[in-house]
């Protein structure tokens, strides 16, 4: 592995977690300023499909990534586009049992607008 591609790897691994392409360009850059934004998009899509990090593929907006690969699902601000994690580890199950057939796979984002939006606090 490149060392560009360990600094890809740690951006996505930042505490705020859920990061646009962009946003990890912006970090690998102070880095490595003369890193491209292909190179960014290259390697989060391969990294991405190799299962090492999570591509959320927002409606309306760009995708995010982070480093958290186990199954859970998401909660995104309409408002300041603000993503957190959510577990309902029950969902599977209820799911199947509604549909009466297996699941494969599923994604479920919840839209809302977070506490910090509607109280006029929000930072984003």
């Amino acid at each position: 592995m490149t060392k560009v591609q360990k600094a890809i790897l740690a951006a996505v691994q930042h505490p705020e977690g859920h990061l646009t392409a962009d946003e990890v360009y912006m970090l690998v850059k102070k880095q490595f300023p003369k890193v491209a934004l292909g190179t960014i998009y290259r390697n989060l899509n391969y990294f991405a499909d190799a299962q090492l990090i999570r591509r959320v593929a927002r409606a309306g907006g760009p995708d995010y990534f982070e480093s958290n690969t186990s199954a859970h699902d998401h909660v995104i601000c309409s408002k300041c586009g603000n993503m957190m994690d959510l577990y309902i580890p029950e969902l599977k199950d209820f799911l199947k049992n509604k549909m009466q057939c297996e699941i494969v796979s599923f994604d479920l984002t919840v839209s809302c607008v977070c506490n910090n939006c509607a109280e006029g606090k929000c930072e984003h």
